[in-house]
């Protein structure tokens, strides 16, 4: 049986069969395979199928135990939609590649426990997987078994937040909201707290027509192609020579494709090179590599840098020739990363790179006043296999609040200082990040971030 036959516009008996099976999954923070999934973030992804969300979840399926997958619901976009007979359907590609990739995530999924027990099991994966609304761009007119699942989580006591990630459109998500509203009325400000939404751009309009305008209180997230092209269709105009090496065939094939089992075999190339994968900074921005950009959207990381734009309402920073962008300022590591992963699928745990642990010697926040000398250390940071670890201190300036770049002393080592400038502020931020690089193969790379409040 396909694994999204039991998925229908309208919830049956089979669908809610299937809530009561995932019930002692999803509707408390319990164990998945004996892990508990509490401490990683809950996410929920929507998905219309597009090419570039095909390459998206292969790389999110790799990353899968650092998140607590609340389900996976295929939506429709103002770019693909199934159609309702009375209007054809747009560019619809299905829900078979879905299948394909679950399928061939069972086959590594062995392998990947051994590296990491966090994985979810196929059989969680698969029994979280719904059907939106499909029919029409910006359709949220009826209830599915997409929408209502959304509805169950976020109606759930547990009060940690809830990723909602739009790969397509956000039409499922609105309609769910629209449950909410209109049954649960009472709920909405909680709810409100709980709920984080992640745009890739607006593919459809029901964030603005809808969600904006009854929910001004939820959290958003809306990155703009300046900001998600970096990895999107048209990369290559965006990427420096160096990032570009990480994109093309050779690359791909011989970290990605080639001889890392049937997951990442399934990766889509365009013309033999990378193709797009403009949704995954809606995760990207959510793995825990020490930079704590799911703090603040302001602090920047992996999924990119945003800026308040209007109530809870946040846009990426990106603008041509403003700083360094966002995302590809970490490409090269994030590329890396993604090729340990796959090397996870295949071999063993002692064959393979793991990233280093960055362990601060102080807290992570901290108060000084102008003019006062600092020390910042990593020395108990250590590498699960050994392997010999490059520090660089360095000031961020873009994420904090004194504009002006900061030297530090002896930056390339566990311990550096810097002198709070005598013309900062009170309530000046000052946000300084320690990388940690390995040299294993592919050479990994995680950070620490110090916030400096002057006082």
């Amino acid at each position: 049986m396909k694994i999204l036959q039991h998925c229908r516009l309208n919830p049956g008996r089979i669908g809610r069969g299937i809530v009561l099976v995932m019930g002692v999954c999803a509707f408390v923070m319990v164990q998945v395979n004996g892990v508990a999934a509490e401490g990683r973030p809950r996410v929920i992804v929507t998905t219309d199928g597009e090419g570039d969300d095909q390459c998206s979840m292969v790389r999110f399926l790799l990353y899968a135990n650092d998140f607590d997958v609340q389900g996976i619901v295929i939506t429709s976009s103002k770019h693909h939609w199934k159609g309702d007979g009375a209007t054809a359907g747009y560019k619809w590609l299905g829900t078979d590649w879905l299948d394909g990739q679950l399928n061939a995530y069972a086959q590594v999924y062995p392998q990947l426990k051994q590296h990491d027990p966090a994985y979810p099991s196929p059989d969680y994966l698969k029994s979280n997987v719904y059907m939106g609304n499909i029919l029409l761009e910006g359709d949220m007119r009826e209830v599915t078994s997409g929408s209502e699942h959304i509805v169950r989580i976020l109606l759930q006591s547990d009060s940690t937040p809830v990723w909602l990630q739009a790969w397509g459109g956000p039409n499922t998500i609105a309609r769910a909201l629209k449950t909410i509203q209109e049954q649960h009325p009472e709920r909405m400000a909680e709810v409100s707290k709980k709920a984080r939404i992640f745009l890739i751009a607006q593919q459809d309009q029901t964030y603005t027509d809808y969600i904006q305008k009854e929910w001004p209180g939820i959290t958003t997230l809306w990155s703009d192609y300046n900001s998600y092209g970096g990895l999107s269709y048209r990369w290559y105009n965006f990427q420096t020579d160096e990032m570009l090496r990480y994109f093309e065939s050779d690359w791909l094939m011989s970290n990605i494709l080639e001889k890392h089992g049937p997951l990442t075999a399934l990766y889509p190339l365009k013309k033999g090179k990378y193709r797009s994968e403009g949704d995954s900074p809606t995760f990207l921005h959510l793995i825990n590599t020490g930079l704590r950009s799911h703090e603040n959207p302001a602090w920047g990381g992996w999924g990119g840098r945003f800026k308040p734009y209007e109530g809870m309402l946040w846009r990426s920073v990106d603008q041509e020739g403003v700083e360094p962008h966002s995302i590809l300022r970490w490409v090269i590591e994030i590329q890396n990363d993604w090729a340990a992963r796959a090397d996870w699928c295949v071999k063993k745990f002692e064959q393979t790179n793991h990233p280093p642990r960055v362990v601060l010697d102080h807290d992570a926040d901290l108060t000084a006043r102008p003019g006062q000398h600092l020390s910042l250390g990593a020395k108990a940071t250590r590498d699960p296999d050994g392997d010999a670890l490059d520090f660089q201190w360095w000031h961020y300036a873009a994420a904090g609040t004194y504009g002006k770049v900061l030297v530090l002393e002896k930056p390339a080592s566990t311990e550096c200082s810097v002198v709070v400038p005598e013309d900062a502020r009170p309530g000046d931020t000052l946000h300084f990040v320690c990388t940690v690089t390995d040299d294993g193969a592919p050479p990994l790379t995680r950070y620490a971030r110090v916030v400096i409040t002057v006082d």
